[in-house]
């Protein structure tokens, strides 16, 4: 089997320190992250950035270029940023930053989150009976082949976030039409309140519907991604894992950093037989060594 890529999603656009006092709001704090994810065993950060005094979550092209300067001064860890941004962003916003990180080689991120399809999207309080967040994630098809059509003209290579399974389908549209190219790669979300949930027959399914010779990673909401990621790496997938989408390290231990997190999956992987893929690896699986800007 190949190697086992970690994804270290460092910070996300909902978690906050009310919830973890871990969570990275700077740029400074949100490399740091990155770094020690990548020391841990991580080849790939999944990147948002935040207001650094209010820890909102914001698409700043000048916050993801002091971000990314600061992880490309210590490692090589392959930069994968957010084109989700966060609820109540603009559809220009969200994928302006393909454009305006790509114009410094030094700066262009490697790859770029691909939300193939719209979602109603909920955070339930079952304590209160109540949903502490309430939203659509919208991405309808003239925005889907935007943004894909923009990544592929700077040489961006998509992660097709997948929520749920007729995504996959979205994602073999965008193919045929020809903004987005093989080999594809799919990031299967799973947990999400209006998406498939965490258990290994969705898991089973989904790897089971995309196209062959695909590459694909799993995250899942909570600790159930230290079990359902246990299922990847044994049916040759990665995996995701960090802050954004789970704050805890055991039930009831708050993790004290991402690096924990990406720790226990290697671990994981490690006692599965599957040995811990590098950044340089990382590329090879991923085909990243033929993306170049075409911008």
């Amino acid at each position: 089997m190949e190697k086992t890529i970690i994804t270290a999603a460092v910070t996300g656009s909902l978690v906050n320190r009310n919830q973890s006092p871990y969570i990275p709001y700077t740029p400074e704090e949100i490399a740091k992250e990155a770094i020690e994810s990548w020391r841990a065993g991580a080849a790939v950060v999944h990147l948002h950035v935040r207001d650094p005094n209010t820890g909102e979550p914001v698409q700043n092209p000048e916050l993801f270029k002091e971000t990314i300067r600061l992880i490309r001064s210590e490692c090589d860890i392959i930069i994968n940023v957010s084109t989700g941004g966060g609820p109540g962003m603009a559809f220009n916003e969200r994928i302006g930053i393909i454009p305006s990180l790509s114009s410094q080689d030094d700066l262009k991120p490697e790859m770029a989150s691909l939300n193939s399809g719209s979602l109603n999207f909920g955070i339930l309080s079952r304590k209160k009976n109540t949903f502490i967040l309430d939203t659509i994630q919208q991405n309808p098809w003239s925005q889907l082949t935007k943004f894909a059509d923009t990544m592929k003209k700077f040489g961006v290579k998509p992660e097709s976030e997948i929520y749920e399974v007729g995504m996959i389908h979205n994602v073999k549209t965008l193919k045929e039409i020809g903004v987005i190219e093989d080999p594809l790669h799919f990031q299967f979300v799973l947990g999400v309140l209006g998406g498939m949930q965490s258990t290994v027959d969705n898991l089973v399914f989904l790897k089971n519907s995309i196209p062959s010779g695909s590459t694909w990673s799993v995250c899942s909401i909570g600790l159930g991604i230290f079990s359902i990621g246990a299922v990847a790496i044994a049916c040759g997938g990665h995996v995701r894992v960090g802050l954004e989408d789970c704050l805890y390290s055991s039930k009831g231990k708050l993790a004290n950093g991402n690096a924990e997190l990406v720790s226990q999956i290697a671990d994981i992987s490690k006692m599965l037989g599957r040995e811990i893929a590098c950044p340089e690896d990382a590329r090879k699986i991923l085909n990243l060594s033929k993306n170049e800007s075409k911008g």
